[in-house]
């Protein structure tokens, strides 16, 4: 397996690193697409990143693990199509809901995974006190646009920070799955921005690009094959590369 930061497709069982690198093809198409956006089936050219992502994620070689990623991965793909629906009156909290519940997924692949304090990298440390830090700081920011969400806002912040510290605090081979969860948090934060404070300059490519890097990441740190010694306890490696 390879340690390289560059290649995370590399990490990945043989089987997998086709469906991984036609949804990186997917997510760079949708970005060159939001030209013109909005526009008929737009959903269904978003959802193609988790679909093929999907497709990768079957493959991977820890059974409950496969489970976790590929319930992440199936609502994280639910959500795309709910945001990406204007026309539905609540598409965005249903998303957000969607989304809630992929955090929840990833939190719990993770937090299986992790590690005692001790162990956990500096950097990873220094990163958790900050996706905590500002959270509190997006969240006091959105207060003043949020209205009748501040409650399943404030929830799914947590939800957020949650997922990211035990993607830092995972013992997992390479950065990836660690610098992927930092993404989102950018990511879902721009979208807070611009739902509740105000619009950025291109923030659709902005949200989307680092949301579409913290997917392929994701998938591609828990999906990264093992060493037997790094492995769950009682796991078979038997067809382990």
């Amino acid at each position: 397996m390879t340690s390289n930061f560059l290649a995370p497709a590399a990490a990945l069982p043989r089987e997998a690193r086709r469906f991984w690198w036609l949804a990186a093809l997917a997510g760079a198409a949708y970005a060159l697409s939001l030209r013109g956006a909005p526009y008929a089936d737009q959903a269904i050219a978003k959802v193609l990143l988790c679909a093929l992502l999907l497709f990768a994620a079957l493959y991977h070689r820890v059974p409950r693990e496969r489970v976790g990623l590929c319930a992440a991965l199936i609502l994280s793909g639910a959500g795309d199509v709910l945001l990406a629906s204007p026309t539905l009156a609540q598409g965005f909290v249903l998303g957000l809901g969607a989304f809630l519940l992929a955090h929840l997924a990833y939190f719990l692949v993770f937090w299986r995974l992790r590690r005692r304090w001790a162990q956990v990298p500096a950097w990873h440390r220094v990163a958790i006190v900050l996706v905590w830090a500002a959270a509190a700081l997006a969240y006091a920011t959105y207060w003043p646009g949020m209205g009748e969400l501040k409650a399943p806002v404030a929830c799914y912040v947590i939800v957020l920070a949650m997922m990211a510290s035990a993607a830092l605090l995972a013992d997992l081979p390479g950065e990836w799955a660690a610098v992927g969860a930092l993404l989102f948090t950018v990511s879902d934060a721009l979208i807070g921005t611009t739902r509740f404070v105000g619009p950025i300059l291109a923030q659709e490519y902005a949200i989307w690009i680092l949301y579409a890097l913290a997917q392929l990441l994701l998938t591609a740190g828990i999906m990264a094959v093992r060493s037997p010694d790094r492995s769950q306890p009682g796991e078979s490696h038997a067809h382990r590369d």
